[in-house]
């Protein structure tokens, strides 16, 4: 799959993408709205735009990979953004609400095919995200 299409598939339509100068994104210019924010020249952009929550977010992510978890099979990165992002979500939550936050989310929903018998060798086979 097309970096364009997995941007199409996950991004809504009518979002305006915020990103900085790196060459990685000048694909997203041809189907989304852009703002750049050249960080060479300004911390943020004319219109307000910026991208240090995300930058951040990232740095975050990465020390979870080499300090908490030291290794992230490409296979399963979806699941380690998705903690990071819980994590980032309920960073100000005590540890009792984000405990029982958990503990109802497990209540109230059935065992995971995708995680059923993970220990026997049920393995994914291929990156959930192009797929």
């Amino acid at each position: 799959m097309s970096t364009l299409k997995l941007a199409l598939n996950n991004i809504d339509t009518g979002a305006t993408i915020h990103a900085d100068e790196h060459h990685a994104y000048d694909i997203l210019h041809s189907a989304l709205p852009m703002q750049r924010v050249i960080h060479a020249q300004h911390y943020r952009g004319p219109q307000g735009q910026c991208t240090n929550q995300a930058e951040s977010f990232f740095a975050r992510f990465r020390r979870m990979q080499n300090g908490q978890n030291h290794k992230f099979d490409n296979n399963y990165v979806d699941r380690y953004a998705n903690e990071a992002a819980y994590r980032e979500d309920t960073r100000r939550l005590s540890n009792g609400a984000i405990f029982n936050d958990i503990l109802g989310r497990c209540a109230s929903h059935l065992p995971s095919r995708d995680f059923c018998g993970y220990w026997q060798g049920n393995h994914r086979t291929g990156e959930a995200l192009v797929a």
